[in-house]
């Protein structure tokens, strides 16, 4: 991918309205637009959300906006049939071409005027979805937002405009030097980068080797078929090549990055998977050495040790429900200086923005290495200072999109679990003394998400056996799972 060049949208002519596009319902997600690429989102979908979307902004007397896309397959098409309904509704198009959400982000909140912008990416999944990020002066919109989309499309009655104008921009030479100039890495890591075959890849190699960093690249170059495995560094399969080549070359660490570059998963030098509840531990204990009291924003996934950390440190933890858009939103109300999410979302608002950036988050975790006294070695040593816990990973138990919703609510309704204190912020995490487990409906996927944790393996297989015994009646082979 050339850096210095977006990839253009020539100027399309206009869809035809189609009599048998079907709307639907469950592509609009919490805070996103996902689903399945060509069958649940097509150009007509995304040339309708486009007609829409422009009179919302046009609405707010703005006049521009800027659209990205990942390296899906299908982004290309997507993102042309959305920038020519913008166009149609008589809003600007500045177009970013094959990018990163923080890149969109970068531009939303750094350059004057424009602050509206849309990232056509599904993130994580696999190839085979597609969808909309969409961010409306600085806020992701999210709810009823999404929601008026729907009505909008849905109703089809789109007032004629004069076609606006497309521009296209180069932004991340920007990017980079930003990130650089404001850099306090002063030591040559050597580095593994798993790019996921998605859009980050290149950009984190040549962020990192202008750092100084000797990098090794893995699965870096774009390919929308991700032959190697899905962009979700958050699934430890996924993890498995990049811990072989990280001991392999005897690299300091590996950063592994997801579909659209806003989330990040580290792995020491060793092979030790780092997960983000864990990185959170380490960036608040800097952060709250400088700004003590400060809120800290994080998800109910995260691990008990982060609430131990943050209330030791002297700062204010705040739990927010899953999903980068909560977490953003929590950060900016809280006015917190960092909020992370256990899927690898890390929004530092001290010296950046407040919105998630995988690079920047991997560039700040090497500063706190340098200040360490062997830079090299020093991850392991930071992480064995935390209280060590016996936790899961996030395990997926597979449910009909159309059913995940109201299987939660009969759970939040039925499940006892006594002896326990029950926080339903974002489905039931459920709370021992012990430990703690977790059920909550995936925001992205058709999927319940659960996790535990435990003072140690005894305590933690008890605790996945209240769950087994409470949700065993409503959810077939329970046991296949936890």
């Amino acid at each position: 991918m050339n850096l210095s060049q977006p990839n253009a949208i020539s100027p399309p002519e206009p869809l035809s309205k189609r009599d048998d596009f079907v709307l639907v319902d469950t592509v609009f997600r919490d805070y996103d637009i996902r689903g399945l690429a060509y069958s649940e989102l097509d150009e007509e979908f995304a040339l309708r959300l486009g007609r829409a979307l422009g009179q919302l902004v046009l609405k707010r007397d703005l006049r521009a906006i800027y659209i990205a896309r990942d390296g899906r397959l299908s982004s290309a098409g997507l993102a042309e049939a959305l920038s020519n309904g913008l166009r149609l509704s008589g809003c600007q198009v500045i177009n970013l071409g094959e990018s990163t959400t923080p890149i969109l982000n970068f531009a939303i909140h750094h350059r004057a005027n424009v602050t509206c912008g849309v990232m056509v990416t599904a993130s994580h999944n696999p190839g085979s979805y597609n969808g909309f990020k969409i961010v409306l002066e600085k806020d992701v919109i999210s709810g009823h937002g999404l929601q008026e989309l729907k009505a909008m499309m849905s109703a089809n009655h789109f007032p004629s405009q004069i076609k606006a104008k497309l521009t296209n921009l180069a932004i991340t030479p920007q990017y980079l030097e930003h990130i650089i100039s404001d850099s306090r890495v002063n030591y040559p890591f050597k580095l593994v980068i798993d790019g996921g075959n998605a859009v980050a890849g290149q950009i984190a190699v040549s962020l990192f080797e202008r750092l100084d960093c000797v990098v090794e690249p893995l699965f870096c170059e774009v390919d929308g078929n991700f032959p190697n495995h899905d962009p979700n560094p958050s699934d430890e399969k996924n993890l498995k090549a990049l811990i072989t080549k990280v001991k392999a070359t005897q690299a300091d660490l590996g950063l592994a990055f997801d579909g659209d570059g806003d989330r990040i998963v580290v792995v020491t030098g060793n092979g030790k998977i780092v997960w983000p509840d864990r990185l959170m531990m380490i960036f608040v204990k800097g952060i709250l050495q400088d700004h003590p009291g400060s809120p800290i924003v994080f998800d109910v996934k995260s691990s008990k040790r982060l609430t131990e950390i943050v209330e030791e440190c002297g700062g204010v933890p705040v739990l927010s429900k899953t999903g980068h858009a909560h977490i953003r939103k929590s950060v900016q109300e809280k006015n917190a200086l960092i909020g992370g999410e256990f899927s690898g979302h890390i929004f530092f608002n001290d010296r950046w923005s407040g919105f998630d950036d995988g690079l920047y988050a991997a560039v700040r975790l090497l500063e706190i290495l340098c200040e360490q006294e062997i830079p090299a070695v020093s991850l392991n040593q930071l992480i064995s200072e935390f209280r060590t816990s016996c936790y899961t990973p996030e395990i997926l138990v597979p449910v009909l999109e159309t059913e995940k919703f109201e299987l939660m609510d009969t759970l939040t309704n039925r499940c006892l679990f006594t002896d326990a204190t029950i926080n339903r912020v974002d489905g039931m995490r459920v709370e021992y003394e012990q430990g703690w487990g977790l059920v909550r409906p995936s925001n992205t996927t058709p999927n319940l998400t659960l996790r535990f944790e435990a003072e140690d393996e005894i305590q933690l297989e008890e605790i996945k056996r209240r769950f087994r015994e409470e949700l065993r009646p409503f959810i077939n082979h329970i046991e296949d799972y936890i």
